[in-house]
């Protein structure tokens, strides 16, 4: 008497193994990739978190090799006939504008841009926000940072547009330098929160924490393992065969 048996073997198809050779690949260096945004935006939030102790600064040179977010002060003077908008800013989902102010420090050759905070936008009314400021001297304090998402460079319209301030598209500082006609630090200061003649300031060291690029990174690794179930379960193949009883 005879019965039948049946087994399963692996043998994947051409076009789904082309297919998961190149996804795969794809899906892991974007979970890892993620892995790596997590670790730098920790980075960012040590050191922001770090950089609470105030450092006098007497030249350019000092403010290079201070941490990033590392407070700072400097005494000196804003010049409010040339400011900068920088544009795209939002706030609690409102869109405006972070207010880009120059300041010279007493003695220095270079030009500091001071981030005097964000500002809401009026899309009722041609006219731009009132950036008065007085330029008197004073002693200023607040946060080493770079541009918001610097090395984007201006549109053509605003690269034209020779009226102040003058709004900007993520602008890197060497725009900056040139529209301004004059040399500017390499960082800019993010105005502490509590000092006066600034606008909204909610200094956040990343817009999004490392929780959620591990989120990401979780999300990513989980398709990947997906995509391989799916490959190896399509693929196992019933093979069918006759046996006979002893």
């Amino acid at each position: 008497m005879s019965r039948w048996t049946r087994d399963r073997r692996f043998r994947p198809g051409l076009v789904p193994s082309l297919a998961v050779a190149i996804l795969l690949p794809l899906l892991l260096g974007l979970g890892f990739w993620q892995l790596d945004r997590a670790g730098q935006k920790r980075a960012i939030e040590d050191d922001f978190a770090a950089g609470d102790q105030i450092e006098m600064v007497s030249s350019p040179a000092g403010m290079e090799i201070l941490p990033r977010y590392r407070r700072v002060s400097l005494r000196g003077h804003f010049d409010g006939s040339r400011q900068f908008l920088l544009d795209n800013m939002t706030d609690g989902g409102a869109a405006g504008y972070q207010v880009l102010t120059p300041f010279l420090p007493h003695g220095w050759d270079r030009w500091v841009i001071v981030n005097r905070g964000w500002v809401k936008k009026d899309f009722a009314s041609p006219a731009l926000p009132d950036l008065a400021v007085a330029e008197t001297d004073r002693e200023i304090q607040g946060r080493l940072a770079p541009l918001p998402r610097p090395g984007l460079a201006l549109a053509a319209a605003e690269q034209a547009d020779r009226s102040w301030p003058r709004v900007a598209q993520f602008p890197a500082m060497g725009e900056l330098e040139a529209a301004l006609e004059r040399p500017l630090a390499d960082r800019s200061v993010l105005l502490d929160p509590e000092a006066p003649d600034g606008f909204l300031r909610r200094w956040q060291p990343a817009s999004l924490g490392p929780e959620r690029h591990m989120g990401y990174a979780v999300q990513w690794f989980a398709l990947a393992a997906t995509l391989l179930i799916i490959y190896f379960v399509v693929n196992l193949k019933r093979i069918e065969h006759v046996g006979k009883e002893d």
